[in-house]
């Protein structure tokens, strides 16, 4: 079905019954384009599917859909300039009905695939006439009705009744019998001619008459050719006396080859071609210099396939009893006629076949001509395509090393930038740089630092078409990749690492030239959520944005040369059986908790066994070479400490070891670059702690200390001071980490029991002290007292609200009483619904009471709160989060004069829950006061938003109700003044300490 009748359904559609009623059969049926192409065909049964889908959702028949769509129908065509056809196709409704199938002949040079109905009348009368509908499409028929109607109406001034007479189903075809009811005056001027001409008796011999039509034919009733013309009989000698159905097959109209279909349908042109091919006999007679005319005479397997075709006309002839086929030979060209072996005599002088066969040839010519020059132009156009293609090629690979193929592609389809940023849950990223490049590069030109980059990028970006990982970007030294975007991969992690031991391999492959030695880089590796997006407009970038580039970074930076350097994150994701992995020491990355990171060391097989890769030689040789620089550096720091202290030293094979009589014992060993400290804490216990120290460089055959004592500002001092004041910071840290649950386990078990036995008296005490208030309250409605409850939605608020109101009249003391009761009591237990109880305090009382009521409760509730926590709470969480807890102690420590500023920052903001800040305050050593005043302080802004919310109570529909984009935008803003004094602290003192 061609598009020109699905559009019209959708226009009449969106014009009658809107457009939302398109969108949604458009989504029922699943369409995805909003307009059909009119010479463009779709499924034969969308039509129907569009028509049954509108009276469903219109409660409307199907008759009634489809008669409106044929009646609308006519408009659009009219509308596309179809109007024309329509009005010549006859004088008045009876011809245009007679001349239905010529209409769709015409159609066909504009739609060739089209599957056209056929018409025929009989039974005509003054009053109307018999028309048959048939056609393979089933359902149609109020459509043809609706169509058939609006033409009268529109083109013949005629009012059109249709009847349905019969309907039946013949094989594929449709065959229905309409009746039409109009005033048929075309009919009675026919019967008037017809009585004319027979009074005016013009007698016409037969030969005369047939001579005229060189390709006609007589057929008798049982279809046997009685005559043919010359020109028939000339192309087939035997057709008199044949069959019609045995030489010629009808093309159209499309019935059943009879005698009474053929009568039946006499008003349609009939167009036959023959069943078998032509056999053409030419006696062409020629000169010599006329030989190269059988050079041109086409093969006899060119023309084995030429068929005669004939359109035209059949009249039945009451005197002969026989029906006269009057038909002319549809020949295009010259060349078709040569192979009918037709001549230009053959044809009829009295019609303009000849003069169309002439000028078809003439534009043949033309079109041939104008054909030689488009393939000239098609094939330098095909040359520039060619060109075109492989700059593109180009272009594409250029781009695709910038930007990923799947992003490139989007965004040379005209997605906006914006579009294409998208959030990838999990990835692995890895960072790379040449360890000692800087000092590298201060030996060599920038031509040859150019040539080493070049040389080891490209052997990494081999090593990339065996992974699934993609190349961020390079900066100087430093390689980014990434896995696990923008193609998303389960195992992102191990082809992070499988790459990197391809780097590993491949990097000592290229030399430093100054001193021919290999190449060193350090790798660190990082898994965790990522956005990424494409930035810059004229040289566009895919980029990476979050904390995860950050700590891929830092662990990259703390990594070591030829090793491969992880984080805890990334050592999940991997399969523990297929690495060898070592355990570094914990790592702080951007001011956070210290974290687990590891070395991958080595990959494992299948089976378990190591595999042995080329830069594990080059890596043990590394490390043969640090030892080396290493007993160097040991008889340094001997001559180094002798110097400075009379202390007897004894130098064992492994290293050097120093000894003291003092109360700290000291004990030095240089045999792995490292020197061990061991202390003794006390007399009554001995507690050994074995620490990294120092590092040895053996390039400036110096000692290090790494880990110095407040932060490495001070000056300098003699090696045995700086070593005493690390082992009394370690001995301070060992002391606070071993000060925790000391006590016996079965002690501990029973003061845990006792501390929850007194926490749940402490909170029966506090259930009865509300049962009290509750029991002092006046006597109470019995259909009120369901609203005495805590509530919990904004449907209870309003409810107590409203009781609440009408007893405060009278009873304000005690309302008061019980409201802060309430208050307190659910701060203190950390139960949910202080939020709706600060909303009826707006509701109940004045502004500034109802603030001050507020603040005080929570800040009250919230002491209580820190009390039961610090008595009942310390000893239990300390017991499982012992390191933590030491750790964040020393931070609020550190802070101690700021902790009143951050309380009220945390108050302000929703960062962390209120319960969770009173129930850590007191494990963390908060003081109670800067607890108490920055809760008073905190919640004061909050309070306001509720408390002002409470004056409209009624309108409220839930908590979310009370916050706006202004009011968010205000608590932001207020929190972050609240950090002001901390910040104008720390540049006070800093500045202070530069002036000293």
């Amino acid at each position: 079905m061609y598009g020109l009748l699905l559009q019209s359904a959708v226009e009449i559609i969106q014009a009658k019954y809107g457009q939302e009623t398109w969108d949604q059969i458009k989504t029922i049926l699943r369409i995805d384009t909003d307009s059909f192409s009119a010479f463009h065909q779709y499924g034969e049964t969308l039509f129907i599917r569009i028509a049954n889908l509108l009276s469903e959702l219109k409660h409307e028949p199907i008759s009634d859909i489809m008669d409106i769509f044929g009646f609308e129908f006519v408009s659009y065509v009219s509308n596309n300039g179809y109007d024309q056809i329509l009005r010549i196709l006859g004088h008045n409704m009876r011809d245009f009905l007679n001349g239905l199938d010529n209409l769709h002949e015409y159609m066909r040079y504009s739609y060739p695939r089209m599957r056209p109905p056929s018409f025929y009348v009989e039974k005509e009368s003054a009053e109307g006439l018999t028309l048959h509908y048939r056609s393979r499409r089933r359902g149609f028929v109020y459509y043809v009705i609706g169509q058939i109607t609006e033409i009268g109406r529109r083109y013949y001034d005629s009012h059109v009744e249709i009847e349905i007479i019969s309907e039946r189903e013949e094989l594929d075809v449709t065959h229905i019998v309409l009746q039409l009811k109009f005033e048929n005056t075309a009919y009675i001027k026919e019967a008037i001619n017809n009585k004319d001409a027979q009074e005016l008796h013009l007698a016409l011999d037969s030969e005369v008459f047939l001579e005229l039509f060189p390709f006609h034919m007589v057929i008798s009733e049982s279809l046997k050719i009685i005559s043919a013309g010359s020109s028939l009989s000339h192309l087939f000698p035997n057709i008199t006396g044949e069959l019609l159905r045995d030489i010629f097959h009808l093309v159209r109209p499309i019935i059943t080859l009879n005698w009474s279909q053929i009568v039946l349908h006499s008003n349609n042109v009939f167009e036959f071609t023959t069943i078998e091919p032509l056999h053409k006999h030419i006696h062409i007679q020629t000169k010599d210099y006329d030989s190269d005319i059988l050079l041109k005479m086409p093969l006899h397997q060119d023309i084995n396939d030429t068929y005669l075709k004939m359109r035209g006309q059949m009249l039945y002839l009451h005197e002969w009893k026989a029906i006269v086929y009057l038909a002319t030979p549809i020949l295009e060209n010259l060349d078709v006629m040569i192979n009918t072996g037709l001549f230009i005599n053959d044809l009829s002088m009295h019609d303009s076949s000849r003069d169309l066969v002439l000028a078809g040839t003439q534009q043949s010519a033309e079109l041939k001509l104008t054909l030689d020059q488009e393939k000239q132009k098609s094939n330098a156009l095909e040359e520039s395509m060619k060109k075109l293609d492989s700059e593109m090629r180009r272009t594409d690979l250029l781009l695709y090393q910038m930007i990923p193929k799947k992003i490139a592609d989007r965004l040379r389809n005209g997605e906006k930038t914006v579009n294409l940023c998208e959030t990838f849950e999990s990835c692995t990223i890895l960072f790379s740089d040449v360890v000692g490049f800087t000092s590298i590069c201060a030996l060599l030109t920038p031509m040859e630092v150019v040539s080493i980059l070049n040389e080891m990028y490209t052997k990494f970006d081999k090593c990339l078409e065996s992974h699934n990982c993609y190349k961020v970007e390079t900066i100087g030294d430093a390689y980014m990749l990434v896995s696990g975007l923008p193609e998303r991969a389960r195992n992102h992690a191990a082809e992070i690492i499988d790459m990197a031991f391809d780097m590993l391999d491949a990097i000592i492959t290229v030399s430093n030239p100054t001193n021919n030695e290999k190449l060193k880089i350090r790798i660190g590796c990082h898994s965790g959520p990522v956005v990424a997006g494409i930035a810059g407009i004229k040289m566009p970038r895919y980029c990476l944005f979050g904390d995860t580039v950050t700590q891929a970074n830092r662990i990259e930076q703390t990594s070591k040369a030829l090793h491969i350097h992880i984080s805890d994150s990334t050592y999940r994701l991997l399969d523990r059986k297929a690495y060898e992995f070592e355990e570094r020491a914990r790592v702080t990355i951007n001011g956070s908790l210290p974290s687990n990171t590891f070395f991958v060391l080595k990959k494992k097989d299948r089976s378990g066994n190591i595999q042995i890769r080329p830069f594990h030689q080059a890596y043990e040789e590394m490390k043969r070479q640090e030892i080396n620089e290493a007993k160097q550096a040991q008889s340094m720091l001997i001559k180094n400490i002798n110097k400075h202290d009379p202390t007897s030293y004894t130098l064992k094979p492994n290293g050097v070891n120093l000894s003291s009589v003092s109360t700290n014992a000291l004990s030095i060993s240089a045999g792995s670059a490292e020197i061990i400290v061991s202390t003794k804490a006390n007399s009554d216990s001995s507690m050994n702690e074995n620490r990294r120290l120092n590092n040895v460089d053996g390039n400036s055959q110096s000692l290090k200390i790494f880990e110095t004592v407040n932060g490495g500002h001070e000056p300098k001092l003699p090696i045995q001071d700086r070593l005493r004041k690390a082992i009394e910071k370690r001995h301070t840290d060992f002391k606070s980490t071993t000060m925790i649950n000391n006590s016996h386990p079965v002690q501990n078990e029973r003061i845990e029991r006792h501390h929850l036995v007194l926490l749940g008296l402490i909170f029966l005490i506090s259930l009865a002290s509300l049962l009290v208030i509750y029991i002092l309250f006046p006597n109470i409605d019995p259909k009120e007292k369901h609203a005495f409850k805590i509530p919990k939605t904004i449907d209870d608020a309003k409810i107590l609200g409203n009781v609440l109101y009408k007893y405060s009249k009278h009873h304000r003391y005690i309302i008061m009483t019980a409201f802060f009761m309430s208050y307190i009591f659910l701060q203190t237990f950390a139960i949910p619904g202080s939020i709706f109880l600060s909303i009826l305090a707006g509701f109940l009382y004045p502004f500034p009471l109802a603030l001050f009521l507020v603040c005080l409760c929570s800040s009250l509730g919230a002491t209580f709160c820190y009390l039961l926590s610090k008595l009942f709470g310390r000893h239990i969480l300390l017991k499982y989060f012992r390191k933590k807890i030491v750790d964040w102690q020393l931070k609020v420590q550190k802070r101690a004069d700021s902790l009143l500023w951050f309380i009220i920052f945390l108050r302000i903001t929703p960062i962390l829950p209120n319960w969770f800040i009173n129930v850590c305050s007191p494990i963390l050593d908060v003081p109670l006061k800067p607890f108490f005043f920055g809760t008073f302080g905190g919640v004061a802004l909050p309070s306001v938003l509720f408390i002002q919310a409470g004056k409209t109570l009624h309108q409220l529909s839930s908590p979310s109700d009370v916050f706006s984009w202004s009011s968010i935008l205000m608590l932001a803003v207020c929190a972050s003044l609240s950090l002001l004094p901390i910040y104008f602290k720390n540049n006070i003192e800093k500045f202070f300490k530069k002036q000293r």
